[in-house]
């Protein structure tokens, strides 16, 4: 199949794929050496209820992907309102996102949001490439439910679950 993308422009197509809402997650993992590693990612998906299977796409270019590939465990927290400055601080290069928000550890010492719209506790089944991403397919060990909404991430704004879309 021919590669047609050298006739799209790359801002038509970001425009494009951001008229589609997506939830937010905050992906968290711990390196072999005990350093606390995080991602924000809308690009999750469920992606198989037998066995129990997820989705989350991770960047290249992103400073923990060497860790994440690496990683046997990590921890989609689904992020609420109150999360929203915390997923762009885990969505930057630098400081040390973990010094932001309420962090409790799972027993393989992860970090999780105990206040989180949902928390999945994933082994690391398989790592796919997928252009300038990875896609990380993690199988589901524990999943718990929070009380709150997800916020959504919409035309580069977060959305929260019913207010009325721009």
């Amino acid at each position: 199949m021919a590669d047609v993308s050298h006739d799209l422009d790359p801002a038509v197509f970001r425009s494009a794929l951001s008229r589609f809402p997506s939830g937010v997650t905050i992906v968290t993992t711990r390196g072999e050496d005990g350093t606390l590693h995080g991602f924000t990612a809308s690009s999750f998906a469920s992606l198989s209820l037998d066995p129990p299977l997820v989705l989350v796409c991770l960047d290249r270019g992103a400073t923990c992907f060497p860790v994440f590939l690496a990683a046997e465990r990590f921890v989609v927290n689904v992020a609420t309102a109150s999360h929203a400055e915390l997923a762009t601080r885990f969505a930057t290069k630098g400081e040390n996102k973990f010094a932001y928000g309420s962090f409790e550890f799972d027993e393989h010492g992860h970090p999780l949001l105990p206040d989180a719209a949902a928390i999945l506790h994933c082994e690391l089944e398989q790592a796919v490439p997928g252009g300038d991403h990875v896609i990380l397919i993690g199988r589901v060990r524990e999943a718990r439910v929070g009380a709150e909404r997800p916020v959504m991430w919409y035309r580069g704004e977060f959305l929260h679950l019913g207010e009325r879309a721009a």
